[in-house]
């Protein structure tokens, strides 16, 4: 499948602009992955900060910060965080060929790896942690921010690496394993932001990027990733319930 003329249509750009990443919005498989989120995913993390709020008030631990304050900083980290993903989604959408969510169409069938992409292997959790993080801002709790939200990063690591990476590697086979040696997780190294910096391809521009069929079981990864929401706010749910039975004898 040869990769398109500079000249074609920007649904299919191995460097879209990021005005034309915002402008995915409006397909099916971008508007149907953000229902994901606002249906299921928003209101789970609302759930965890609820929670962990409700511990500090077992704990007498006082709010964070005040709550005009707390409200601002965490809608402005909301806010941000959502446009970040938004452009991180249109960005994979356009370059990779495929939604971003699994669920939706199977995922991206070009391996992508340039914009974000060049410079960490998952750019949309930065967004999702600030998302996250203005859940813990908003409902002031330290409990959130200093346990929970450490947990969570953990479990987005973890369902990154055993799931959408997984199939990443039966999609684009040795170019993706390639492309892991390069390119870190999450946290960015100065040769990555360069690389972004100066629109390099992290695998180089010789070839064109891999291309590759959604592998059987890409469409599974929502269920698992329920799962793991589910099973985290069941624990959080009886470690609130524990909490209160230990500060009601007294210890």
């Amino acid at each position: 499948m040869p990769w398109p003329a500079p000249d074609a249509p920007p649904q299919f750009q191995r460097r879209p602009p990021w005005r034309a990443c915002l402008r995915t919005v409006t397909q099916p498989e971008l508007y149907r992955n953000f229902a994901v989120h606002a249906f299921i995913m928003a209101p789970a993390g609302t759930a965890m900060a609820y929670i962990a709020s409700r511990i500090d008030q077992v704990l007498g631990w006082s709010p964070l910060l005040p709550l005009p304050v707390g409200i601002a900083l965490g809608l402005g980290s909301i806010g941000l965080g959502g446009l970040w993903v938004w452009y991180v989604y249109g960005y994979l959408f356009l370059s990779g060929r495929g939604s971003p969510g699994s669920h939706v169409d199977g995922g991206p069938t070009v391996l992508v790896d340039t914009g974000p992409y060049t410079m960490v292997r998952h750019p949309s959790v930065l967004g999702k942690l600030a998302g996250v993080l203005g859940l813990g801002l908003i409902f002031g709790s330290k409990v959130f921010l200093l346990a929970f939200l450490p947990l969570l990063v953990i479990y987005s690591l973890l369902t990154n690496r055993l799931l959408q990476e997984r199939y990443c590697d039966v999609r684009f086979g040795a170019a993706y394993q390639r492309y892991r040696e390069l390119v870190p997780m999450l946290l960015p190294r100065p040769a990555g932001i360069r690389r972004w910096l100066n629109d390099q391809a992290a695998l180089g521009e010789g070839d064109d990027p891999a291309h590759g069929a959604s592998p059987p079981g890409a469409f599974q990864e929502l269920r698992w990733y329920l799962v793991g929401l589910g099973s985290l706010i069941a624990f959080f749910a009886i470690l609130l319930g524990v909490v209160v039975a230990l500060s009601s004898v007294g210890l």
